[in-house]
């Protein structure tokens, strides 16, 4: 392996913002390709370098990219993938897997990396690149749910594993896995119950929403460029990174401030409480990150510390609105329908309750028609017109009516 700082960069504005720039023609959300630049650099780092706190700290990270169809998060993951691929030897795992091909992909995904001085290092690391959640772990699977756990924390002791009536042993040494995938608000409340928010699994996710859909002004503008030389260059240098990260004064600092403040700005929704125990060792993950980023030289300085800090925060802030985003039920849907209903059956005199009435019952349960009608009322979704013979008349509101 080359020893830290051979090799000059290329990407004079790191290798982060450079992706950032080469992928500006996928009509993805800045944040989205921010964040699968830095969880393409994560996992190229694998266990070759780490922050010694009270154990070694590596920065490898489960990312979930997360918003509404049509806003760019695969071909945002494929063209990160296309930059691991060409990473010699990295161990890409295959996008549909079980908990049993999981353990068999990383117990294939061996390194042995030679330094000077001895010993070698040995670990076995693997990275999941999944456009959609659901291709991998298409329902809650406790299994699966359970390997990634570990896999995420480095265990210096052996992971076994038996099966078949203890006819096949496995034993894997320092597991790793780097995570990055994308989902729906909707689909990824269907998948994770509700106890989920409350384990170790969903505490290790970096969620990052957004609901920016890009359109450009030209479809045609912009062609698929060729993947730059000077960002593969770059990548395999960091690549090449290994050993441990030391930290100015400064950067002790800043953390030790940080953390004697409360850590602020903390989290306050329900499901993201357990979330908040994780944050400092997010943080140390994405100052890694940004190190590496932007020099070949493993010190960890108080601009790290900002930049990582900065990155953590604006993910956070949207966070909860991914909740609000996948709670969408039957009833606010059915809603949905009988506004765009009343908009499109009115002739000019409102649409009669018997007519508004039998639409309602072929979108929810007979009973709770009526219901569902005075919640519209008192939102003022739809409202009444007019009254003939007994019979009210609805029409929908404009947005912004009262």
């Amino acid at each position: 392996m080359a020893p830290n700082g051979a090799g000059a960069r290329a990407c004079k504005e790191g290798w982060i913002d450079a992706f950032i720039q080469y992928t500006e023609g996928i009509d993805s959300a800045v944040i989205f390709r921010r964040w699968a630049a830095i969880s393409t650099i994560a996992a190229v780092l694998e266990q070759k370098v780490y922050l010694d706190t009270f154990s070694p700290l590596y920065p490898n990270l489960y990312v979930f990219l997360v918003g509404h169809p049509g806003v760019g998060k695969t071909r945002t993951m494929m063209a990160a993938g296309a930059f691991l691929k060409e990473v010699p030897d990295f161990n890409l795992a295959p996008t549909s897997l079980t908990s049993a091909s999981l353990v068999d992909s990383l117990a294939a995904a061996k390194r042995i990396i030679i330094r000077v001085p001895p010993p070698a290092l040995e670990y076995n690391s693997m990275a999941i690149m999944a456009d959609e959640l659901s291709a991998f772990m298409s329902e809650w699977d406790k299994a699966m749910v359970g390997n990634l756990t570990t896999f995420y924390d480095v265990n210096p002791l052996p992971y076994g594993h038996e099966r078949r009536g203890k006819e096949i042993k496995i034993k894997i040494h320092r597991p790793q896995i780097n995570l990055l995938t994308g989902t729906t608000p909707s689909n990824l409340m269907k998948l994770l119950p509700e106890g989920a928010w409350d384990q170790g699994f969903t505490s290790r996710i970096i969620m990052i929403f957004s609901d920016e859909r890009i359109v450009s002004d030209d479809v045609f503008a912009k062609r698929s460029p060729k993947m730059p030389e000077d960002m593969i260059h770059d990548l395999k240098i960091i690549n090449a990174l290994n050993g441990p990260f030391e930290v100015t004064v400064d950067y002790k600092n800043a953390i030790n401030n940080w953390r004697k403040a409360g850590l602020p700005p903390i989290q306050t929704h329900p499901k993201l409480i357990h979330y908040n125990t994780r944050r400092l060792a997010h943080l140390f993950k994405l100052s890694m990150i940004s190190c590496v980023d932007r020099s070949n030289a493993l010190l960890l300085n108080k601009d790290d510390f900002n930049r990582a800090w900065n990155w953590l925060v604006q993910a956070e802030a949207d966070m909860p609105e991914i909740f609000k985003a996948g709670a969408v039920g039957a009833d606010s849907k059915a809603m949905d329908e009988l506004v765009h209903y009343c908009v499109a059956m009115n002739k000019g005199l409102g649409i009669p309750e018997p007519m508004l009435f039998r639409r309602a019952r072929e979108l929810v349960p007979a009973h709770s028609v009526e219901r569902v009608l005075e919640i519209m009322v008192r939102a003022h979704m739809i409202k009444v017109t007019r009254t003939v013979q007994g019979i009210r008349f609805f029409v929908a509101n404009e947005p912004g009516q009262g």
